[in-house]
């Protein structure tokens, strides 16, 4: 429909046949150019010239109004994502723009100004346009397979916090029923007294796991240092290991996330030297600094003979104290020897760093 215009006026024109013939052509190729033009995105910037080009000739041989056939060729140059190749093909139109104008000015009317500026000054910005549309949706899509990516690895997080947090806490719990069901069974023919007692602590520390589960999955486990030091110094008296603790827990200053994490790492610790150390004496130190939580574990045993690295998959404990260090920007160092016993030190600065664009 839009090229009926040119088409009339190519017929019209009192012409040579030949003349004609050259104008049906170069308008067969203009539509040819356009369709394509959307079908073929590495043909675009050729294309669009050949529009231009064309549109250049219909306005100097037919009719100046015939500018307003550059809506097809600006239609294409907001299409095009190369920023050098659109500013070429905006050039070229806006020189079409000007020499067709200027070679006209003496012979157009102040009415014809009105009627062909303000479609000319439309079409020029109609590519700049296209193009912030057409940004603004790459953006929105790039934000929405971000907010994707985010969610997919949230599901991951969550489910390796929820790994580690059963493995932290229900390995310790576990542990602790086992060395005290294993002391009943001794005691059940020596001392039944004893044995009924262990069997008490046996069922209260199993619900006191069921409850652990419980505010798990609930996300609101949270964990002092001071309670899990009574904990620690329970499961280690159970497996006849002595504990001795330097430092107190009852004035650390240090917020909620801080101590759930030492809580954890110290729990995880002090099951790694119930399962693996064989030792007599566990010493569990706590430091206070004004800029530094520091807190190391240490014992007297055998050590474990093949030396575990912190990021070792077999060392899941290990690893799961890491990462939940690296939410506060803790450093874990871990040391052993066969027979020297293993010295494992946990610091966590009281003034967190702001990441900088290094760090990401």
């Amino acid at each position: 429909m839009y090229l009926g215009s040119p088409l009339y006026l190519i017929i019209q024109k009192p012409v040579f046949l030949a003349e004609k013939m050259i104008g049906l052509s170069l308008l067969a190729l203009f539509a040819f150019c356009y369709v394509h033009g959307f079908w073929y995105r590495r043909y675009r910037v050729p294309f669009a010239l050949l529009l231009i080009l064309i549109i250049a000739y219909f306005s100097l041989m037919l009719d100046p109004n015939l500018l307003m056939l550059g809506f097809f060729s600006a239609a294409l140059l907001g299409m095009l994502e190369n920023r050098r190749h659109f500013l070429i093909g905006i050039s070229g139109q806006l020189l079409l723009f000007a020499v067709i104008l200027l070679l006209n000015m003496g012979r157009m009317q102040p009415s014809d100004w009105l009627s062909l500026l303000p479609p000319t000054l439309i079409i020029s910005v109609f590519p700049w346009i296209m193009r912030m549309i057409r940004h603004s949706n790459e953006l929105k899509r790039q934000l929405s397979s971000a907010n994707e990516e985010i969610a997919r690895l949230s599901k991951i997080e969550e489910r390796q916090r929820i790994s580690r947090d059963l493995h932290d806490t229900l390995g310790h719990t576990l542990s602790l029923i086992t060395l005290k069901s294993e002391l009943a069974e001794k005691l059940l023919t020596k001392k039944p007294e004893r044995a009924a007692a262990e069997i008490k602590d046996i069922q209260t520390t199993s619900r006191s796991a069921l409850q652990q589960v419980r505010d798990l999955v609930s996300g609101m486990n949270s964990l002092s240092i001071k309670e899990e030091l009574l904990q620690a110094r329970s499961i280690l008296s159970a497996a006849g290991v002595r504990m001795q603790l330097e430092g107190g827990a009852d004035k650390l200053d240090a917020p909620p996330l801080t101590q759930n994490i030492l809580g954890l790492c110290l729990r995880e610790a002090v099951n790694n030297v119930v399962k693996h150390s064989l030792a007599q004496v566990c010493v569990i130190k706590i430091e206070d600094t004004p800029g530094l939580l520091s807190l190391t574990i240490s014992d007297n045993g055998t050590g474990a003979p093949p030396r575990r690295s912190i990021t070792s998959t077999t060392g899941r404990g290990l690893l799961g104290m890491k990462e939940r260090l690296e939410l506060v920007q803790g450093r874990l160092e871990f040391r052993q020897e066969p027979g020297t016993g293993a010295v494992l030190t946990i610091q966590i600065p009281k003034i967190l760093k702001t990441p900088s664009k290094e760090d990401f």
